[in-house]
């Protein structure tokens, strides 16, 4: 589904596309929900300008407000009979449009980096999420027992509140739910490492590489492992816990949940920690050194300006910022 909704994206941007691609393209949209439902979710993440159809008109064609006024448009693909086989392959990545867009001296890479940095903007996995944020954006949802979920930037969520309990699958990134009480249908947070169930709290979540970390603001939850390990966090504490085993719940994990207001803070944290928690919020690669990401940092910085973020810590640890078109690295500072 995603690699098919950046092809239709990469050839109607390329200027190549041909009134019977963009009839094709129509009828990609037209044939299933879900193919809908992805184009905007993926326009609508990228920005207002990739939404709007006129864009997508392939040269000479006029807009439906011109042929009401006499234009005539140029002649697009007959409508499919029923049963006819559709028009887009299943794995568009490797037809004709993509062999079509990428034609040329030059035109691969350019469709590979076209390609790399829509995922940059709007991760493409997001395509498939019921619930999902680009980089740099975090969004509160609304669910349908009145619970509330906060996403934070490049976190995408799956959601089953069909049967006997309410059930939030984190796929990626980190979630703050302020759960609405009802006795009869518990709320789960489900991650790589396990479950976590609440009754009216309010807490918060992050898949973390290999493990999984729960805050808690309001009241407490239970964490139950894959491993059947299981442990109470209270209010004010957090713990961190994988597939076997369960952490100590400690105050000073609350500031890992800084980020639902915008910031990052931290107490003798090493540097790697920082640039973890910045990653979500830039489009690029942004790398630092074994050397480097082992410095201890203590402070509060703000995430929705990562490189105000980034020159804060120059300045304040020693380590040198090397900044190149999409791609920033840090290292110790050379004596």
């Amino acid at each position: 589904m995603a690699d098919q909704v950046v092809n239709w994206l990469l050839l109607l941007r390329s200027g190549r596309a041909s009134p019977a691609d963009y009839a094709d393209f129509m009828a990609w949209r037209e044939a299933d929900p879900l193919h809908e439902k992805a184009w905007n979710q993926l326009t609508s993440a990228l920005g207002s300008s990739f939404g709007r159809l006129s864009d997508y008109y392939p040269a000479g064609y006029s807009t439906p407000a011109q042929t009401a006024a006499g234009v005539s448009r140029l002649p697009v693909a007959p409508a499919r009979s029923a049963g006819q086989a559709p028009l887009v392959p299943p794995r568009l990545a490797r037809g004709p449009l993509r062999r079509r867009l990428l034609a040329g001296g030059g035109a691969l890479a350019a469709g590979l980096v076209g390609l790399g940095l829509v995922n940059e903007l709007y991760p493409l996995k997001n395509l498939s999420a019921d619930a999902a944020t680009a980089t740099g954006e975090r969004r509160q949802y609304l669910l349908s027992d009145g619970s509330q979920i906060l996403l934070d930037a490049r976190t995408r969520v799956e959601l089953d509140f069909a049967g006997p309990t309410r059930n939030v699958r984190l796929l990626e990134g980190a979630v703050t739910v302020s759960v609405a009480k009802d006795p009869n249908r518990p709320f789960y947070i489900h991650t790589e490492q396990g479950s976590v169930r609440s009754l009216g709290t309010r807490y918060m979540v992050r898949q973390q590489m290999r493990r999984s970390l729960v805050v808690v603001h309001e009241h407490e939850v239970e964490i139950v492992t894959s491993g059947q390990a299981r442990a109470t966090v209270a209010a004010g504490t957090g713990a961190r816990f994988d597939g076997m085993q369960i952490d100590t719940p400690r105050a000073e994990l609350m500031a890992d949940a800084a980020w639902e207001t915008g910031w990052i803070a931290v107490r003798n944290r090493p540097l790697a920690d920082i640039v973890a928690a910045l990653r979500p919020y830039r489009s690029g690669v942004l790398r630092v050194s074994m050397a480097a990401g082992g410095l201890l940092v203590t402070g509060q910085f703000p995430l929705d300006d990562s490189d105000a973020t980034l020159d804060t810590l120059a300045r304040t640890i020693p380590i040198t910022i090397r900044r190149l078109p999409w791609l920033v690295t840090i290292d110790v500072l050379q004596a």
